[in-house]
């Protein structure tokens, strides 16, 4: 899942215009996306809400639209949330969007083991 983060000014007013801008990619790439946009709350006049794309319909996207990979991004998600931005803009709806949640693999550190590199001649010559 493809999580991207936003706020506005007022949400209830403008998730009918966000659903209706992502129906229309929808319609474009023939597929139901499955996209879910939901509120996050208030706070000091902003509304933030979530959107959530199927990491399915996002390449289906890529096909229909390649210049999402002309973006400048690191990964594909990054170069999506661009490209989308950039894409509302132009309809004159004016959200701040960034890319929330990326599954990752995760690693562990790399981590030196002192016992291995020093012994006690070694520390009283550095004395």
């Amino acid at each position: 899942m493809i999580v991207v983060s936003g706020s506005c000014i007022d949400f209830e007013k403008e998730r009918p215009k966000i659903m209706e801008f992502i129906g229309t990619l929808e319609w474009g790439a023939h597929t139901e996306g499955n996209v879910e946009c939901s509120s996050m709350g208030k706070s000091l006049g902003w509304d933030f809400f979530r959107l959530y794309f199927n990491p399915d319909f996002v390449e289906k996207l890529l096909d229909i639209h390649p210049d999402i990979n002309k973006q400048e991004g690191n990964t594909l998600e990054d170069r999506f949330v661009l490209w989308l931005n950039k894409k509302l803009k132009k309809l004159k709806l004016e959200y701040f969007l960034k890319l929330s949640d990326v599954p990752r693999e995760q690693t562990s550190g790399f981590r030196l083991n002192p016992e291995n590199y020093r012994d006690d001649d070694w520390m009283e010559k550095m004395r």
